[in-house]
């Protein structure tokens, strides 16, 4: 099952694309009211791992002029992306990925895609019975962050996967790797993010 997309992804060849928190994952499933706890998570079906973050989360932090810088790695080499969050409103965001290269100038043409909040929340639904979730604090080149790391596998893709989701940074996974026989094949970093001040 599949992950709902947020721009086109190749979920079974886990390409650069689903650094957007896409995964092998199931449909989205119906959510509740978010039962009292410390942990910014909402109630999920039972087959659907706690969710990081709630839409509205998400969408407090991606606000218009809210933009990241995404390094991934392959054997093939290695790529980096801006995105940058063109427009939002209480239904979702229009957002433009641009190729970028060392000095972080355009290196390709931009795309833009939009989804909803709930679209982007849904992301990262992963399946409880191929799935596990853990607290942990890691360093990243964001700073040490603490947060979950989600390790998930496919086995159509024959690939296992980890996702880590800082808990103060709403959205994307800061970091994620995707191994395949026991080899990386594909790792993915957060290397900057900038969300504007409110205006006053």
């Amino acid at each position: 099952m599949r992950a709902r997309r947020f721009e086109p992804f190749a979920v079974a060849a886990l390409t650069v694309a689903v650094a957007l928190w896409g995964c092998d994952s199931a449909p989205a499933p119906e959510v509740a009211d978010p039962a009292p706890a410390p942990a910014p998570e909402i109630a999920t079906a039972p087959e659907i791992l706690p969710l990081p973050f709630t839409a509205e989360q998400i969408r407090d932090e991606w606000v218009e002029g809210f933009s990241l810088v995404l390094q991934t790695e392959t054997p093939k080499g290695q790529t980096r992306e801006r995105w940058t969050v063109l427009s939002a409103n209480e239904k979702g965001a229009e957002i433009e990925f641009v190729p970028i290269d060392a000095e972080g100038n355009a290196a390709g043409n931009p795309r833009t895609s939009r989804s909803s909040w709930e679209e982007l929340r849904d992301h990262a639904a992963f399946p409880a019975a191929v799935s596990s979730r853990e607290e942990i604090a890691l360093d990243t080149a964001l700073g040490q962050l603490d947060g979950w790391i989600y390790r998930t596998r496919s086995a159509e893709a024959g690939t296992e996967s980890e996702f880590f989701f800082a808990s103060s940074l709403p959205g994307a996974p800061v970091q994620m790797r995707v191994m395949k026989g026991g080899e990386t094949v594909l790792e993915m970093a957060q290397l900057e993010r900038h969300k504007p001040e409110p205006e006053t």
